[in-house]
């Protein structure tokens, strides 16, 4: 009687573990994804990490989108006050797709792709820019400037840039 009672115990303790581990949420995984491309010379890269780091951000990721290099021109807002990104309208059809696998409330609305940032921001992604590169290219003058980027947007130094792109769990490169 008492070894069936201890199988017994034993077997619903391992059940509840069981279930109470399966049920136990993920730990959020920190996603940097370094966008490097022109969107006007190639707008594939762009569009498939803006993708991407909604799609962590659904999952309940942290996210940080860091431009760099020639993706960080497009950051730059023109006497207009607009950048590259706020005339580059997000195609119909890529909302559609995205909204039928993520649902995500207002994704059909948006026209630009700097709209699309803009909410990537707003749902807790980091949106940041080598500030480095931007002093190199007159863009700002300090490293740390923002005359010329969006208000959503984060330079970083070099040293905050590498501790970023070395505490990333998972990196994605476009």
């Amino acid at each position: 009687m008492k070894k069936a009672l201890l199988i017994t115990v034993v077997f619903l303790l391992t059940v509840f573990l069981f279930l109470a581990y399966s049920n136990y949420p993920a730990e959020k995984k920190n996603i940097l994804i370094h966008i490097i491309s022109d969107i006007k010379k190639n707008d594939g890269p762009p569009c498939v990490a803006i993708d991407l780091a909604l799609t962590n951000l659904k999952l309940g990721n942290q996210v940080e989108v860091l431009f760099d290099a020639d993706a960080a021109w497009n950051l730059k807002k023109s006497d207009d006050g607009k950048n590259d990104y706020d005339r580059y309208e997000v195609p119909a059809d890529l909302k559609k797709i995205v909204n039928a696998q993520l649902n995500v409330k207002g994704s059909l609305a948006l026209k630009k792709f700097g709209e699309f940032l803009e909410m990537l921001h707003k749902k807790g992604a980091k949106i940041a820019v080598n500030g480095t590169w931007n002093v190199l290219t007159s863009v700002e003058k300090e490293v740390k400037g923002k005359t010329k980027m969006p208000s959503y947007v984060e330079p970083l130094t070099l040293k905050e840039m590498t501790e970023s792109i070395n505490s990333s769990e998972a990196y994605y490169s476009y």
